[in-house]
């Protein structure tokens, strides 16, 4: 069996385990669905005059400007998280349910090398995690369409939704590396854990001044999460820090799955 043959037929079993996951269909509904609904709800209530004391505090941002560029500047601070802990518990799932109920062995003896399984699961997860990204930015689009054509509002150019997809795929391929978590530890509670622990962690380092150079944060800093000043001191090269992770997780969970023993 030739390199591109193994590396489609993994792809066809995980793309099957992925159609068959709970765990990915409740994540998708996640999402595709209650994304785009928070980050249109968000904002009607940050402009309904029942917005008051601390929550109308935490909603100013969103109490004014265009309507549609505001649907989607939440949409995007939305899904820089969601689509980190979506995918995290997704490979804590794919990659740590084998090892920990000892199926992974069973792997083994297929002709497909362990590290193009684990390529495939690389490959699936980026791919579903991407396209709910896409689909959740167009569902708040739409949504944010019909609200605004009912409110009387003039449509504004959608350039916010280029900003909302990059920042769901940068969310999303910062949870590559728990893969490998889940491949060291063979549990998936424990990858949980892990995603727990860096996600407060980046609180730690955003209070601390250093959330720009920090890739778990500079997504959601970037996407306006803590402000204006915060969004501008992220750029070019603090984006593609956090972009250069998921391809160097791909490739030390592949290593990993090459070495594994006594499965």
């Amino acid at each position: 069996m030739t390199a591109v043959a193994a590396l489609r037929a993994a792809l066809a079993v995980e793309a099957l385990k992925l159609r068959r996951s709970v765990v990915a269909r409740l994540a998708t509904l996640l999402l595709v669905v209650l994304v785009p609904l928070g980050s249109v709800g968000m904002v009607a209530l940050a402009r309904s005059p029942r917005a008051v004391g601390p929550t109308a505090a935490k909603l100013a941002d969103y109490a004014t400007g265009d309507l549609a560029t505001t649907h989607l500047l939440v949409c995007a601070q939305v899904l820089s998280v969601a689509a980190l802990a979506a995918g995290g518990f997704f490979v804590a799932w794919s990659f740590g349910r084998e090892l920990e109920s000892g199926t992974a062995g069973a792997l083994f003896g297929l002709a497909v090398a362990r590290g193009t399984i684990a390529l495939a699961k690389c490959l699936i997860a980026l791919a579903w995690i991407s396209g709910c990204v896409v689909l959740a930015v167009a569902v708040t689009t739409a949504a944010s369409a019909v609200v605004a054509a009912g409110s009387g509002e003039p449509l504004a150019a959608w350039a916010g939704a280029r900003n909302a997809v990059v920042a769901g795929l940068l969310g999303g391929g910062l949870a590559l590396p728990f893969a490998w978590v889940a491949t060291v530890t063979r549990s998936q509670l424990g990858t949980v854990g892990a995603l727990v622990g860096v996600v407060a962690l980046t609180q730690i380092v955003v209070l601390l001044g250093g959330g720009s150079w920090f890739p778990y944060a500079a997504p959601s800093l970037w996407a306006g999460m803590g402000g204006a000043d915060a969004a501008a001191a992220v750029g070019l090269p603090n984006l593609l820090l956090a972009a250069a992770v998921a391809p160097l997780a791909i490739a030390a969970v592949v290593q990993a799955w090459r070495r594994l023993t006594n499965v």
